[in-house]
């Protein structure tokens, strides 16, 4: 293939990301031996991460938001939009007051099982419901994007787990939108409208098998909800496995229901 003839090699790139990530997490881990938290230098490598690839209009930290009445607990991946003002900052703590987060995550060291699971779905729940307890933040509420980002390698497909995400979504206005487990474990939350085969119901989770590039899929997912501009045009550069992720989807699961289903 000629110089001409090459192209750019998004898949290899995101699989770099990933790469780049644990590798950060490593090196910080081996520089500072006593972190407050087991963890936290974990979260602190994918703040980084993010950092680099969030638009100009957000910021990345981690600490709380406010409301009129009560206050979350602490958020271990805060965005907040840099043209709202911050009511206290300290390094990468701030805390906010709800009209400046656009998307909150919490990182686990380890995700072990489903219970485990469903209470890091149920906390960032409270948050939004927290947020949707003043009337006037409730379409801010169900706006606001959340994830879960787990280091370990743990089978986001299995039954188990699936039905841990049915379950603590059972009764939730605001159900959570990625989990990235390890380099290739993936679930995503479609809405209504963006469903890829119109047979499925109108607002489900796919659980997705994609070898080195979840990690790199979750912060694609992440990024495109808080752009501010449509850049459709662009997902073949933040969403780059071959033939698309479709192809690698292996349950589902309606929202309300804890019955996982296969594609196969």
């Amino acid at each position: 293939m000629t110089r001409h003839q090459q192209r750019p090699d998004f898949t290899e790139f995101h699989k770099s990301l990933t790469a780049e990530l644990y590798s950060l997490k490593d090196r910080i881990r081996q520089l500072v031996l006593h972190w407050p938290t087991d963890g936290e230098h974990k979260e602190a490598a994918l703040r980084s991460v993010l950092r680099r690839h969030l638009p100009q209009s957000a910021d990345v930290g981690r600490g709380f938001i406010v409301t009129e009445t009560d206050s979350s607990t602490q958020i271990d991946i805060l965005i907040v939009d840099k043209r709202k003002p911050v009511l206290f900052r300290e390094g990468d703590l701030m805390i906010v007051t709800p009209d400046a987060v656009p998307a909150v995550a919490e990182v686990k060291t380890e995700l072990q099982g489903g219970k485990m699971l469903s209470d890091a779905i149920e906390k960032l729940a409270a948050i939004r419901r927290l947020i949707g307890s003043n009337e006037y933040y409730i379409p801010l509420a169900k706006k606001i994007w959340s994830g879960i980002f787990a280091f370990n390698e743990i089978d986001l497909s299995h039954p188990v787990m699936m039905k841990a995400v049915g379950q603590a979504g059972a009764n939730q206005a605001y159900p959570i939108n990625c989990i990235s487990a390890g380099k290739s474990k993936f679930i995503r939350f479609w809405e209504s409208g963006q469903v890829v085969n119109s047979c499925e119901p109108a607002e489900v989770w796919h659980s997705y098998e994609l070898p080195e590039v979840a990690p790199s899929y979750f912060i694609g997912n992440l990024v495109d909800s808080i752009s501010p501009f449509e850049h459709s045009n662009a997902g073949y550069a933040w969403f780059p496995v071959l033939g698309g992720k479709e192809r690698h989807r292996r349950m589902y699961l309606p929202l309300r229901s804890t019955e996982p289903l296969s594609f196969h």
